[in-house]
């Protein structure tokens, strides 16, 4: 029987201390907000990947994210989904997501902005929390090839937001968020487009895994079992297995520990809880057991892997 405890997380917030969190501040960038901890309204922040840090692993983040990318290629992990966009893609991601960064190629090169839910949502786009948009969703997709006159006229509106920024102009946050609104209408003509191509040539398999990953995103603090999900999806255990192992060589039942495991790091690397308050709060029976679930997934303990990181 698992003990009832609070599974509230620390989420990293868009302030002045998450300049630290993805930039080295070693290097100079006239672009933007690169060299500085500031914010427009304590809500909006623009960047290059310019002295962006090599790695930032496993932040559950509170704020919207856009990156379109120009040059050269990252790892990004969202949650359990895995992408590595070269020029043209853009990526977006959502408040409550866990979020990493990795395997940075030297020639790699993007814009991003980050904002928070309370500076965008005033727009009529994101008036009454109603996202319009499916890559602004737990069940859409979250990284795609845009048309090269797409990523072309968005790159454009963020050389504009720069602009803005730069030279601090008047009612210098309603023309951003008004510019924000438009790179979301033009990335989602591509969307839609993209999802239509795909549609025409879906792989049943590939259909269903990436259904399941979305789900355990969202649901793995409160299911655990493969049949859930199968009775979720409309499918039978037997069949959920066979497609998630086609198409990631892994049992539906690794992703659920491989989720479990992503926020059980997040709590070692940005919480105070002690292991034994992070076991509770992720449901185990009791310490022993999530200790051994983590040193058999990671081949250390989690206080030796919370120790290793500081």
């Amino acid at each position: 029987m698992y003990k009832s405890v609070s599974t509230g997380i620390r989420q990293v917030k868009l302030d002045t201390e998450l300049y630290k969190i993805h930039k080295e501040g070693k290097g100079k960038s006239d672009f933007g907000m690169d060299n500085s901890s500031g914010l427009i309204d304590h809500g909006f922040g623009l960047y290059s990947t310019r002295d962006v840090k090599k790695k930032i692993e496993h932040i559950k983040t509170e704020y919207f994210r856009i990156s379109l990318t120009r040059q050269g290629s990252a790892r990004f992990d969202i949650g359990l989904e895995k992408y590595r966009p070269v020029r043209n893609w853009i990526l977006f991601g959502i408040p409550g997501q866990i979020f990493s960064l990795y395997d940075v190629n030297p020639d790699f090169l993007a814009y991003y902005m980050l904002f928070t839910e309370k500076f965008i949502s005033s727009t009529s786009l994101f008036a009454n929390k109603t996202w319009k948009f499916p890559f602004l969703n737990h069940s859409g997709v979250q990284c795609f090839e845009l048309k090269e006159e797409t990523a072309s006229e968005i790159e454009k509106i963020i050389f504009k937001i720069n602009d803005e920024v730069r030279n601090r102009k008047t009612h210098l946050s309603e023309t951003i968020k008004l510019y924000i609104q438009l790179i979301l209408i033009h990335a989602s003509r591509d969307y839609d487009a993209v999802q239509l191509s795909s549609q025409g040539s879906s792989n049943p398999a590939q259909n269903l895994f990436f259904a399941y990953l979305k789900l355990v995103s969202r649901h793995f603090l409160t299911v655990r079992k493969v049949a859930e999900y199968a009775d979720l999806l409309h499918v039978s255990p037997d069949h959920l297995n066979r497609a998630v192992k086609t198409c990631s060589d892994k049992t539906a039942r690794d992703l659920i520990d491989e989720m479990l495991l992503m926020e059980a790091k997040v709590y070692l690397l940005h919480s105070q809880s002690s292991v034994s308050e992070i076991a509770y709060k992720l449901e185990f029976a009791d310490p022993p057991h999530f200790n051994r679930f983590f040193k058999k997934m990671c081949r250390q303990t989690p206080l030796e892997f919370r120790n290793a990181s500081e």
